[in-house]
């Protein structure tokens, strides 16, 4: 049959498509062909409230299905708007196979491929060959995609790319959901985000495309050009500045290569700072160069570092139940401050110190640093050495301020400056005592040897000294007033390897990519509740209409 210069029309039936317009039909091989012409420059479709538009069709008058040719076009009442080159559509599944210059948009989201499958009743999409998604200045581009138009939930494997533009950053993984209403992206399996500030890799987590707010689980991983930082959990809101990292943090500053350890870390970049906390009955722990074989390692509850270039202040804060530890010195304190500037520690509140055999002690205590090692104390009020020798006895000084310098880890020289006092005991070959020294004055200057021997001193305005013969001392005599052994107070390395350096997360490889072999809704993660986060897509969309 030939039906020339004739509008085509069909009374469609709820349910089932029908010709609403064309030029000419022709009928060949039980199949009908219908062209668009000069009156009708396009052949029109109608199924329900959807339209379908094309150049050229071939339908089946049996099963009506149809084969479309030429800028075809699908557009929904009050949804998405589909265009491609071909097009098979199966009238009893109600599935558009589109193909070529494939292009969906619908609301704010526009999706690109070179075929596509869409169920119009469902309205939802799958790709299997390839496809780009652009929404409010978000790109993502995968091997395989879902699209559910209801909800305008989308799901994609194989990989994923999502290039921020606006906040200038890209995700890389292998599988991903993303809600449109919320502009919340969740990856499944290990991702790389790469920032302006450096590169993270988490194995799960989300991102806000929107807000820019992050969320990782998993061991996730920061490596930056200054430092590298990873934890169980990851959250960052950059406009707000607030960054927190949960769960075996470990952080290296790769300029001082100094390592911290916690369980918890807060970080403003804007104002330079991060705080490390600690849990439980653990330790917050850093551990940096200190000497050509030696480290520094420092624990307390809290451990703050301020980075203020503005005003020059670089700093590190520690506070609550303060150690330290390493081979040239050992202490402990409540509080204390490391000064990048001048390389100085200054400890508060009953700072105490042990060298050797030596225990230092004074209300406040600050140590100046060269080279990574200990280059001099000042100890202020209350100053108090107290030394054990070979045969058990105990020599001290005692001032109320002293300076203490340091040569190869050790004691050589000691100024002591007000209400100066000391007792020292005689040794004969570090066997037999010879009688002990008992000196009072208002200045005295110490000089020692090897492994902190006594090897000469010299006192100025002397009010009182005097030698007492071994069979003279008495024990109260050999005490100085405020004499208190703390060597049992002596941190113990247990308490800094305690914690374990992470292990630095790995990128997936190709052999352990896993491939969609058919089109599925992509949500493994029992954490994600993909039914709420549907139902709460429908609601918005349902308000904003």
């Amino acid at each position: 049959m030939l039906c020339s210069n004739l509008q085509a029309q069909e009374t469609p039936g709820e349910g089932q498509i029908a010709l609403i317009k064309s030029e000419r039909l022709e009928g060949k091989n039980g199949l009908r062909y219908i062209y668009s012409g000069k009156n009708f420059p396009r052949v029109v479709f109608m199924r329900d409230s959807t339209y379908m538009y094309c150049n050229l069709a071939i339908q089946n008058p049996a099963n009506k299905n149809v084969e479309a040719f030429g800028d075809i076009i699908i557009r929904e009442k009050g949804g998405a708007l589909l265009t491609g080159d071909t097009l098979y559509y199966n009238n009893d599944e109600n599935i558009a196979e589109m193909r070529g210059n494939v292009v969906l948009i619908d609301s704010t989201t526009t999706l690109y491929s070179n075929e596509l499958f869409y169920n119009l009743t469902t309205r939802n999409a799958f790709y299997v060959s390839g496809g780009k998604v652009i929404e409010n200045g978000s790109i993502l581009t995968s091997e395989k995609g879902n699209y559910y138009s209801v909800s305008q939930a989308l799901t994609f494997k194989g990989d994923v790319v999502l290039r921020d533009t606006v906040k200038q950053q890209n995700l890389y993984t292998d599988t991903l959901t993303y809600f449109t209403p919320t502009k919340d992206a969740f990856f499944h399996t290990t991702t790389r985000i790469e920032t302006e500030d450096g590169e993270l890799v988490a194995e799960r987590g989300s991102y806000n495309t929107n807000t820019g707010v992050t969320n990782f689980e998993g061991q996730a991983q920061v490596e930056s050009e200054e430092y590298t930082l990873i934890g169980e959990k990851m959250y960052s809101d950059r406009e707000k500045d607030v960054n927190i990292v949960k769960g075996d943090v470990y952080l290296l500053s790769k300029e001082e290569n100094a390592i911290v350890l916690g369980d918890e870390l807060i970080y403003r970049k804007n104002y330079g700072n991060s705080k490390v906390f600690a849990t439980e009955d653990k330790y917050a722990i850093m551990k940096r160069p200190f000497g050509d074989s030696d480290s520094l390692f420092l624990a307390s509850d809290t451990l703050l570092t301020i980075n203020d270039t503005i005003n020059n202040v670089r700093q590190l804060h520690a506070y609550y139940n303060v150690k330290i530890f390493s081979q040239q010195l050992l202490g402990k304190c409540d509080s204390l401050v490391y000064d990048y500037n001048d390389s100085s520690i200054t400890m508060f509140m009953d700072p105490i110190l042990w060298n050797n055999e030596q225990q230092i002690k004074a209300d406040h205590i600050k140590a100046f640093i060269s080279n990574n090692e200990v280059d001099s104390l000042i100890l202020t009020d209350n100053s108090f050495l107290i030394q054990e020798d070979t045969l058990g006895n105990y020599n001290q000084i005692k001032g109320k301020n002293m300076k203490a310098f340091f040569s190869n880890k050790e004691i050589i020289k000691l100024d002591v400056d007000g209400n100066c006092q000391t007792i020292y005991f005689a040794l004969e070959a570090d066997t037999l005592t010879m009688g002990m020294n008992k000196v009072d004055c208002s200045k005295m200057v110490m000089y020692f040897a090897d492994s902190s021997k006594l090897e000469k001193m010299s006192f100025k305005k002397t009010v009182d000294a005097k030698f007492i013969p071994p069979h003279e001392i008495e024990e109260p005599e050999t005490r100085l007033k405020g004499f208190r052994l703390r060597f049992d107070e002596i941190p113990e390395k247990t308490i800094f390897t305690s914690r374990k350096k992470k292990v630095i997360v790995e990128e997936k490889t190709e052999d352990n990519e896993n491939t969609m072999q058919t089109p599925e809704v992509i949500i493994n993660d029992p954490s994600i509740n993909l039914e709420k986060k549907l139902q709460q897509g429908l609601k918005q969309k349902e308000i904003k209409n």
